[in-house]
């Protein structure tokens, strides 16, 4: 009777502690999951100026992100490789994963013996412009590679 007892009790805290892990996984996992937003962005030139743009993956709600960089800079959506320039677009601009920054790359005084190359951030409205990232002299452009 007393080994009855006993095992019965190993049986149910061993049960016990599966249903604790099973639970604990499962919240972990809800806290993990990330939400679409829906969100594409992209650049395109008008009036001979590159622009920035969001819309919705349907191309509904199309809307500029008005951005005012100095006057000494200009947006990068090149990049070297080791044979040729090349447009490289889909690696120069980045939608933050809560969809409320915009990051793309930059070149200060372009085509002049002191350009250097940054990343810039900036809100969708294009206010809170930052540099946050700036390449040291004579390196290859930056380029984003993903925002996390």
């Amino acid at each position: 009777m007393k080994n009855l007892l006993k095992s019965t009790l190993y049986l149910f805290v061993f049960a016990l502690a599966g249903i604790l892990f099973q639970i604990s996984c499962s919240s972990d996992s809800i806290s993990n999951s990330s939400t679409s937003l829906g969100k594409i962005v992209y650049t395109k030139r008008a009036s001979g100026q590159l622009q920035i743009w969001t819309c919705n993956y349907d191309g509904t709600a199309q809307a500029q992100i008005p951005i005012t960089l100095p006057s000494n800079v200009r947006f990068n959506f090149w990049s070297t490789n080791s044979t040729a320039i090349s447009a490289s677009d889909e690696t120069s601009v980045r939608l933050s994963p809560d969809g409320q920054n915009v990051f793309f790359a930059t070149v200060t005084n372009p085509g002049s013996g002191s350009q250097y190359f940054s990343i810039y951030t900036c809100d969708l409205s294009g206010n809170n412009l930052t540099e946050i990232l700036t390449q040291a002299s004579g390196e290859d452009p930056l380029v984003i590679g993903g925002v996390y």
